[in-house]
């Protein structure tokens, strides 16, 4: 499996539009970025090293102390990890748009802005160095909308990049008026283009498979139990993500499964139907746990149960990338097929798709309309 493509540092340029900005009041331009993971310049092994030497160095992406143990496993990754890589991107790289995760990033921020119309002008930016001479006040850009493209949070998806925009925030002389737009995995327009997408592949209520996997990215245990500020639900109980609550409310465990169950809702399928799993784990050779259940495990038990003809969709992931595209599109299905499995229907991500675009136009207009809401629980 391939770690998490959380990318690097967002640098005060990519908080800014290439172009003029509308606004509507006289002295403040309104910019809307699209946060999106990162990913490696090209497919050669130097480049891909250079990605993962600065991607798992980002404390909230692989927390490990003290340091001197951190730098070791560091060494160890970056001496074994990046010609592997290099092969799974190759294996889904386009050969005239590059990285799958970045054209479709980019699409999406074209289509959204001919949806918004002149409401806004949205750019997309990950952590992949973007060379700009731009300022803040160059471009004009006073009040920007952060856009984690993550339905769910985590401290190494969402709180990163957020992380990371508003300390490049604060370096500018004039700061930026920044707003942000929380996790939305229980927004209705979310759930509605998911169900859209997922149902063009699987039917009406599934009827065209066997049954249904849920794959979303893993991520170390601890940074679950770290949401939980009274540290005695997150991994402390069973069943501890039945339902959200005030405890878990920012555990990305919790999040997924309520995820899941809301959109097996929408999908109309029985509990019996489908099934929940985390991917893309990052052992270190046993030195940090993961979120269970894995991926990999759960496609060939449902293999061995002649679930033959399976669906995994990866909720977690708004646009498709390695994790998407080699290791359930390409590894995902050698697993299954090895375990007696005859079909493995990988669900497209959302994409740029038309159901995404007017989906997700909705959530940023309430959030700039001051509309939005954070999940919470009882």
């Amino acid at each position: 499996a391939t770690p998490a493509d959380a990318g690097f540092g967002v640098k005060p340029e990519d908080l800014v539009a290439h172009v003029p900005i509308h606004s509507t009041r006289v002295g403040r331009k309104t910019g809307v970025l699209l946060l999106n993971i990162g990913t490696p310049a090209s497919t050669t092994v130097e480049d891909v090293r250079d990605y993962l030497s600065r991607f798992l160095a980002d404390d909230r992406v692989l927390e490990v102390k003290p340091k001197l143990l951190k730098s070791l496993l560091l060494q160890v990754v970056l001496a074994t990890r990046p010609k592997g890589s290099a092969e799974n991107y190759a294996k889904i790289w386009d050969a005239e748009r590059g990285s799958p995760l970045q054209y479709h990033s980019e699409d999406l921020a074209k289509a959204l802005q001919k949806e918004l119309g002149e409401e806004c002008i949205v750019e997309s930016a990950s952590r992949t160095p973007s060379p700009s001479s731009a300022s803040f006040a160059l471009a004009g850009v006073d009040e920007v909308l952060l856009v984690p493209m993550f339905p769910h949070y985590a401290s190494s998806t969402t709180g990163s990049v957020l992380a990371s925009a508003y300390s490049s925030a604060a370096e500018a002389y004039c700061t930026p008026y920044l707003r942000t737009v929380p996790p939305f995995f229980n927004h209705p327009a979310y759930l509605r283009a998911m169900k859209e997408t997922v149902t063009a592949d699987i039917g009406p209520g599934g009827k065209n498979v066997d049954h249904v996997l849920f794959s979303f990215h893993g991520i170390p245990e601890a940074q679950c139990t770290q949401t939980d500020d009274t540290e005695k639900v997150c991994l402390k109980r069973q069943n501890c993500c039945a339902e959200i609550s005030t405890a878990n409310r920012n555990c990305y465990r919790a999040q997924c499964f309520e995820s899941a169950r809301l959109l097996a809702a929408e999908l109309g399928l029985p509990p019996d139907r489908w099934t929940i799993g985390f991917q893309s784990r990052l052992t270190l050779r046993g030195t940090i746990q993961w979120i269970r259940p894995y991926t990999d495990e759960a496609l060939a038990d449902l293999a061995r149960q002649g679930k033959t003809r399976l669906a995994v969709l990866a909720p977690s992931f708004t646009a498709d990338c390695v994790e998407t595209l080699e290791e359930l599109g390409i590894t995902g299905r050698e697993e299954f097929a090895e375990a007696g499995g005859k079909e493995l229907v990988v669900v497209p991500c959302l994409n740029s798709s038309g159901a995404w675009v007017k989906s997700l136009a909705e959530i940023l207009r309430e959030q700039l309309a001051g509309q939005a809401s954070t999940p919470t629980g009882r």
